[in-house]
């Protein structure tokens, strides 16, 4: 089933959203002192580009129906 142009527009602006915390907690990691937070930051960064992914994999898939 297409998506509408609301839930588009949804995805898009939580695409948009998933780049700026990925962009913020790299920014986080490369100013941390403590390798601990280093690591939860670089994590953190990490899973947000899993849902990234998955929201453009949705996209991709729901342009080609």
């Amino acid at each position: 089933m297409p998506l509408t142009s609301k839930e588009l527009m949804l995805i898009q602006d939580n695409i948009s959203m998933c780049e700026n915390n990925i962009k913020y907690l790299q920014g986080c990691a490369q100013l941390a002192n403590d390798s601990q937070i280093k690591n939860l930051c670089n994590h953190l960064a990490s899973e947000e580009k899993n849902g990234l992914q998955l929201l453009m994999k949705h996209i991709n898939t729901a342009g080609q129906q």
